[in-house]
Order: C-alpha cells, then sequence, then structure tokens
C-alpha cells in the first residue's frame, strides 16, 4: 500500500502542486504587481536548463525538422481557422501552438527510457525558431488593435532566450568544481516555475475581475482550444516520429516552453490570451503523469 502512495504522489505530485499554485494565484489578483518578475525567473530557468544541453551533431534526427514545421503549421493554421470568429481565440490558439519543445522534456523522456538526443535537438531547433518566428509574426496577426514594431517584440525576447544561453555556455569553460555548484541551483527550477505560475495566475484573475465580469464563457472556449492543441500535438508528433521515434517525436511536438509565450502574450496582448498556454500546462503535465505511471506499471 506504502509503495503504491508513494508512486501515485511521485507521478501526481507536481500536478497538484501546480493546480494549487494556480488556485491561490487566482485568489490573490494582488499579486498581479509582480508580473514583471516573470521575465527574471524564467530566465533563469533557461539558465539552469541550458546548463545540460550540448550542440552535437549527432543528436539531430531528420524528423526533427517535421516537427519544427508541424509546430509552425499547426500555429497558422489554428490562427487562420479562429480569425474569422473571434480574433481572442485566434491568438490564443496561436500563442499555444507556437510555444516551442519545453525545456524539460528531454527529462520526462529518461523517465520512460526514450532516446534523450532526440528531444534535445528538438528543443534547440523550435527555441532558437520560435524567438525568431513570433516577433516577425506577432506585430502582423494583432494588425490595427495594437500597432508594435518587430524589434519592439524580437529584442527583450532575443534578450530572454540567448542572455540564458550565451551564459550556460560560459559556464561550459569554467572549472569543474564550479560548475558543479552553480549546477545546484537547477534544483530551484520547479520553485521558480511555481511562482511564475502563481503571478501569471494572480494577473488573468485581476484582468477578468476588473475588465472582463462576464469571461466565464470565454474561458471555457479557451480551455476547450488548448485542450484540443494538445490532443493534436501529442498525435500529430507520434505520427511522425514513425514507429522508432513515435514517443520523442509525440514529446517534442505536444510538451511545450510555455512559460516563454505566457510572457509575451502579458507583455504584448493581454491576460486573456495567457490562458490558453496556463490551460495547456495543465493538460501537458497530465498526460506526461500518465505517461510515466504506465511506463512503470509496465516495468514493475
Amino acid at each position: 500500500m506504502i509503495p503504491q502512495i508513494h508512486l501515485f504522489f511521485k507521478t501526481y505530485g507536481k500536478v497538484f502542486g501546480l493546480l494549487a499554485t494556480m488556485l491561490v494565484g487566482a485568489l490573490f489578483p494582488q499579486a498581479h504587481a509582480f508580473s514583471f518578475l516573470i521575465q527574471y525567473f524564467l530566465m533563469l530557468m533557461l539558465f539552469f536548463s541550458f546548463l545540460d544541453i550540448e550542440f552535437k551533431p549527432r543528436t539531430f534526427h531528420r524528423s526533427v525538422l517535421w516537427v519544427l514545421l508541424a509546430n509552425v503549421v499547426v500555429a497558422f493554421l489554428s490562427y487562420a481557422v479562429l480569425a474569422s470568429f473571434d480574433i481572442t481565440f485566434a491568438l490564443t490558439a496561436f500563442m499555444t501552438a507556437i510555444a516551442p519543445t519545453a525545456i524539460a522534456a528531454p527529462v520526462i523522456m529518461s523517465f520512460i527510457q526514450g532516446e534523450i538526443e532526440y528531444v534535445v535537438a528538438s528543443v534547440l531547433v523550435t527555441n532558437i525558431a520560435s524567438a525568431l518566428i513570433v516577433p516577425l509574426a506577432l506585430p502582423f496577426l494583432l494588425g490595427a488593435e495594437l500597432q508594435i514594431s518587430v524589434w519592439e517584440v524580437l529584442q527583450p525576447v532575443l534578450v530572454v532566450m540567448f542572455v540564458p544561453l550565451i551564459l550556460a555556455r560560459l559556464v561550459s569553460q569554467l572549472p569543474v568544481p564550479i560548475r558543479n555548484l552553480i549546477r545546484q541551483g537547477k534544483r530551484f527550477s520547479f520553485s521558480f516555475w511555481l511562482v511564475n505560475l502563481f503571478i501569471i495566475s494572480a494577473n488573468a484573475s485581476n484582468f477578468f475581475r476588473n475588465e472582463d465580469p462576464n469571461s466565464t464563457p470565454t474561458l471555457i472556449v479557451i480551455a476547450l482550444i488548448s485542450l484540443v492543441l494538445c490532443i493534436v500535438n501529442f498525435g500529430v508528433g507520434a505520427l511522425l516520429g514513425g514507429q522508432r521515434n513515435w514517443q520523442e517525436a509525440s514529446q517534442s511536438l505536444g510538451q511545450k516552453n510555455l512559460s516563454f509565450v505566457i510572457w509575451i502574450a502579458l507583455t504584448f496582448i493581454n491576460p486573456l490570451v495567457a490562458m490558453g498556454p496556463t490551460f495547456y500546462i495543465l493538460y501537458h503535465h497530465l498526460y506526461n503523469s500518465w505517461s510515466i505511471y504506465r511506463f512503470e506499471r509496465r516495468h514493475q
């Protein structure tokens, strides 16, 4: 009985933590005042994650490019389908779908004994591509609703994405004892993410209370859009990977670096659009928890 309880909390503990954090954030909308911290916590998380990523030719598979293409096509296609109905829904779908592969995806893959190098390549390719595509596309997608320049979006995105990457590469040149000391900060990454999620939820709660009193139906539609995108991404990814790499490709397309697009949505659009990727956080963690649980049950 005790081992089963331990397995349950090991598998679902983070999901419950995410749910609790979102609930607490919704109850304290005053915390939206700390939204400026999201960028810096994100840079910290990226820095610690980039410490373990190495650029090696053998990490790249041909189908990784198909994953990248699917990531872009799903984003623009979902925007095109929804734009004629509601621009907010269209932007929500685009920002959710265009999110690159999550930095944590190789970790999940290691739990189910998949090919980690494949997912590492997807992390590198999709994160760099998204950092360039989103700033170029967003001013045109927003249209007359909000006029911003490409550079206005590109400059902070480049800072958030590439400063941690450059710093991580510099750290890799330091003596081993110093590198190991710095790596100890990785254990706080999930805590940083919980703080970010708390602020994001508080921001959305404040937006709903002060600007959109009839937001519940809209929120339900956004939750459904996010769920459909999650199912599509994991499913299409599995098809692209073929028999050999279906798990790796599914994880690469399905698990997303949502803190990146949430920050962009909060900075350049509105908190309502940020709720799409926020719901996706819950969905992909539930799917990954189920995948890990299923793997461990098969190998007991």
